[in-house]
């Protein structure tokens, strides 16, 4: 049986929930029936793991990732090295990642490979009012705008399946619902010392840890975390609070640390690659996000039986049972939220009876076998394994609105 091709594209290789997604994917897809293409753009963290493979693996220099008016003239030849790829590659399906990965290589699949099936997966909306109201109203129609070039809309939430039809994005257009998977039998190093951890990063080895795996970038709001940090070291002496990653905003928080007296407890210990370690040795998970999909950090931390404290945005509810497994906090309430960590810091038996309900709750739709299983349905729904791609080629493709009822036709 002749292999069904699948191009993935993403902005580049960072550390993050979309990248651990796609590679996962690409790992664990059937080999009998599918072979992986991976093209991204050059540099990140993760990009080690991928240049072992030249066969299957295409950098695309000229995509850049800030979304500037600057970098118009590279985003015009990333479209064009996109279309040498998907002209070289041939593939049965596009399926494209991450914000800017997904409007250019959309843009490129229906112009240069209009055979291919495209599929595109929000990991999250990358987009916000934050980012200001023009600029926002700018990321909508854009986006309004490639989901008529695709065939599938792809979230990882309910919520962001939700606000996207709310906005008008994918009107029409077939979407499903995939979360996003992890491992939920982590294994820790067969010598793995709780103390000589906390050691290396000058902790003491009764002190509690209040742990946030993130990066500095402005949605991730490492602010906020300082300032919870500082509203619970007022009042309780022996906590220490980490906030790994890195990003824009890495010396704005570790100055604020240091004009509020804390930063000796309050680390900045940048990327690290012992995520479960630090789990281990946390208390509390903190997410303080403005924006998340479905973030595997705290997957990660439910499958370490962490309990967690979260601004309550986009899929983050869709993970934590408030007052059952976490608490969740109206995002910016920073009050409310250094008084919840307050709240799990100072009752282990509360912290107990979160853990035992993580324990008992069924995390099976966000693991990784189930994420790569029904991204399988999907690609032999698009293409059958005995019938491959070809008909009509058009820019913008038909739509027959099959899906009803649910959420805004979402499938899962």
């Amino acid at each position: 049986m002749e292999k069904t091709k699948i191009l993935y594209f993403i902005t580049r290789m960072d550390q993050g929930g979309a990248q651990a997604s796609v590679l996962m994917t690409m790992k664990n897809l059937n080999k009998q029936q599918f072979e992986a293409y991976l093209a991204t753009g050059p540099g990140g963290r993760l990009e080690h793991r991928v240049k072992h493979d030249p066969a299957h693996v295409f950098f695309i220099s000229a995509l850049r990732q800030p979304v500037q008016a600057k970098y118009l003239f590279h985003d015009l030849w990333a479209i064009f090295q996109m279309g040498r790829i998907l002209r070289h590659v041939r593939p049965d399906i596009v399926h494209t990642n991450s914000p800017k990965a997904g409007v250019l290589g959309r843009i490129a699949a229906r112009i240069f490979w209009r055979r291919a099936k495209v599929v595109h997966t929000f990991h999250g909306l990358g987009f916000a009012k934050e980012h200001g109201e023009k600029q926002f109203k700018i990321f909508v129609f854009v986006e309004k705008f490639c989901a008529k070039l695709t065939d599938v809309l792809v979230f990882v939430s309910r919520k962001n399946a939700t606000e996207a039809a709310q906005l008008g994005i994918g009107k029409g257009v077939r979407t499903e619902l995939i979360r996003a998977g992890i491992n939920f039998s982590p294994i820790l190093p067969l010598k793995f010392d709780p103390v000589a951890k906390k050691a290396s990063l000058h902790i003491p080895p009764n002190a509690k840890i209040v742990l946030a795996l993130a990066n500095c970038k402005p949605l991730k709001n490492p602010v906020h975390f300082v300032l919870a940090a500082y509203k619970v070291l007022n009042q309780m002496k022996n906590v220490y609070f980490i906030f790994t990653g890195d990003g824009p905003l890495k010396a704005t928080a570790e100055k604020l640390t240091k004009d509020l007296s804390i930063e000796k407890q309050v680390l900045f210990p940048g990327w690290r690659n012992d995520a479960l370690e630090l789990l281990a040795i946390s208390d509390v998970f903190a997410s303080v996000s403005l924006r998340e999909g479905l973030p595997m950090s705290l997957l990660e931390a439910m499958a370490m039986r962490v309990p967690a404290v979260c601004y309550n945005v986009d899929g983050i509810s869709e993970v934590i049972t408030d007052n059952k497994t976490g608490f969740l906090v109206p995002p910016r309430d920073i009050s409310l939220f250094a008084e919840k960590l307050k709240v799990l810091l100072r009752h282990s038996s509360l912290r107990a009876r979160f853990e035992a309900a993580i324990d008992h709750r069924d995390f099976s739709e966000f693991t990784v076998s189930t994420m790569v299983k029904r991204q399988e349905r999907m690609y032999r729904s698009l293409v059958p394994p005995t019938k491959k791609n070809g008909g009509k080629r058009r820019f913008f493709r038909r739509r027959k609105n099959t899906h009803k009822g649910g959420t805004h036709g979402l499938r899962h």
